[in-house]
């Protein structure tokens, strides 16, 4: 009598093979995605393109992040994480030198300088590109830190070192684009004004930003 085959235990679908770890699986996802949401945006891309464009089932992406807004989140948190717990960091600890808010701006300009498809990511998906992404964007990261920011600036008004008149909601705004616009607009303003996104750049920027913040928010000298 033939004898009866055990049936193999089948591998439950999406998860990956037992060669390559899950965090070398997740990193190429979160790689891929990015390449293609910064491309063509959050809603004209498939589950299906980025399993494909990753050589991984589409079941693994279920598997590791819910879905594709949970990868698009994943994406964002593996740059703003790292920067939203320094901002933290700055508003916890008591001013030294120039201050937390000096400190942020060189953090918030190293970071994009060190990812700078960020930019232009936020402008497709957060500003003009699909609502899902705005929505979850606000909800993940941007709501965390919505009033630390400004806390940071209340901090320095609060020392002494900058203007008592001084909005701290339109203070973090100017910095914010001060910081971020020659990064979004390099495509363009990079040809006019003849600048690469270098790390020359980055800390030619640093000190120019610094320096124009804080000379015109600095306490108006008083005149007899």
């Amino acid at each position: 009598m033939a004898s009866r085959k055990t049936p193999a235990r089948s591998r439950r679908v999406g998860r990956p093979v037992r060669s390559e770890s899950a965090d070398d699986v997740r990193k190429r996802l979160v790689e891929v995605a990015r390449e293609l949401f910064v491309r063509r945006g959050f809603g004209e891309v498939g589950i299906r393109e980025i399993a494909r464009a990753a050589g991984v089932t589409p079941g693994m992406i279920s598997y590791y992040f819910g879905g594709k807004v949970g990868l698009y989140e994943a994406m964002l948190a593996s740059v703003f994480e790292e920067m939203f717990g320094r901002v933290r960091e700055l508003a916890a600890k008591p001013a030294e030198g120039k201050g937390p808010l000096a400190s942020l701006i060189r953090t918030y300009i190293a970071t994009i300088a060190d990812h700078p498809w960020v930019p232009l990511l936020l402008l497709r998906e957060i500003v003009t590109g699909d609502s899902r992404a705005r929505a979850r964007f606000i909800e993940r990261f941007a709501s965390r830190v919505s009033s630390l920011l400004p806390s940071l600036v209340e901090a320095e008004i609060a020392r002494g070192e900058l203007r008592a008149d001084l909005d701290p909601k339109l203070a973090v705004l100017s910095l914010l684009g001060m910081s971020l616009f020659p990064f979004l607009a390099h495509p363009l303003a990079g040809k006019v004004f003849g600048y690469e996104l270098d790390p020359a750049f980055a800390e030619r920027l640093l000190a120019h930003t610094t320096q124009l913040f804080f000379d015109g928010a600095r306490p108006r000298a008083e005149t007899t």
